[in-house]
């Protein structure tokens, strides 16, 4: 097989037609936006390497959600040798877990802002580490990449990429349901979400910024990493209808919806994606379109 016919292999795994309903009731719905952002961002991912740094490759993927990111990346670079996805949602694990699992993939239940959620045979195990969206939400950035640079190989390496904008209808939407006295009560005990979320940037140094790849590489270059390559990304995505943006907005906030009483919470996300809906950007058809920047890292961990 061909380097380029390595890196162009697309996903095998966009169809849920053999999964039945009732094993997604905890799970983010299938998300043709999630599963587009990643085939974008493991292209701009095969650019940036080369495949002898892939070749064997032990791999750590954050952020891995319900496993699909994980198979689209064993799908589109089956040299590696195997990956472990991680991420907090301990239902979508469970379900990566059961749908997913195979030779070459595993999954866990980590918070990477707690090492002590770690397993101790992880440390200096990985060749590299990849994450597309997940470290947007560590506040304590220099932590959490420091946690992740102790799992990789001396000289490992990593992929990493960060939304560095937010779409303006979501903004809108959390703000006027955030300040809004019939929800704001419930989101006491997530308060620290609440101020990111409501602020234009997320209290994200790199957001909206003109260099946010250089700004970013500079968080990981302050945790110890050797920076290789950066590059912002523009990543545009058109919703086939307004059914699927919607499941896309309940999708990524899930655990938002579920802070509400579960008997308030159709009430809440009706009001959330009425707000939403009114501040969408559409395209000539009248469909819904996303436009998002992306900073880009590529970096190591420095050889003993």
């Amino acid at each position: 097989m061909s380097q380029l016919e390595v890196w162009t292999r697309r996903s095998k795994s966009r169809s849920r037609s053999n999964i039945s309903e009732s094993s997604l009731t905890n799970i983010p719905e299938y998300d043709g936006y999630l599963i587009s952002l990643q085939d974008k961002l493991l292209s701009e991912c095969f650019n940036l390497t080369t495949i002898a740094e892939w070749d064997k490759a032990r791999v750590l993927e954050v952020g891995c959600g319900c496993g699909d990111t994980t198979r689209q990346l064993v799908d589109r670079l089956p040299i590696i040798r195997d990956i472990l996805g991680v991420d907090s949602d301990v239902d979508a694990i469970d379900y990566a877990f059961s749908i997913h699992a195979d030779e070459k993939l595993d999954f866990a239940n980590v918070k990477i802002d707690d090492i002590s959620t770690f397993d101790l045979k992880w440390g200096s195990k990985f060749d590299w580490m990849f994450s597309t969206h997940a470290l947007l939400w560590a506040r304590e950035q220099s932590t959490v990449l420091r946690n992740l640079m102790w799992c990789l190989k001396p000289g490992g390496r990593c992929f990493i990429a960060v939304p560095a904008g937010k779409p303006p209808d979501l903004h809108a939407a959390l703000v006027k349901v955030f300040k809004s006295s019939s929800w704001s009560k419930y989101f006491v005990t997530v308060s620290d979400l609440v101020v990111d979320l409501i602020d234009d940037n997320c209290n994200r140094l790199w957001f909206h910024h003109p260099h946010a790849d250089r700004v970013y590489s500079a968080l990981l270059d302050q945790a110890g990493y050797q920076v290789l390559k950066t590059k912002l990304v523009d990543f545009c995505y058109t919703f086939t209808d307004d059914d699927e943006y919607k499941e896309c907005v309940k999708s990524l906030f899930k655990q938002l919806i579920q802070v509400i009483p579960e008997g308030k919470q159709h009430v809440f996300t009706k009001e959330m994606l009425k707000v939403a809906l009114k501040n969408v950007k559409r395209g000539k058809d009248g469909n819904v379109i996303w436009n998002i920047n992306y900073a880009v890292v590529v970096a190591k961990r420095p050889e003993l």
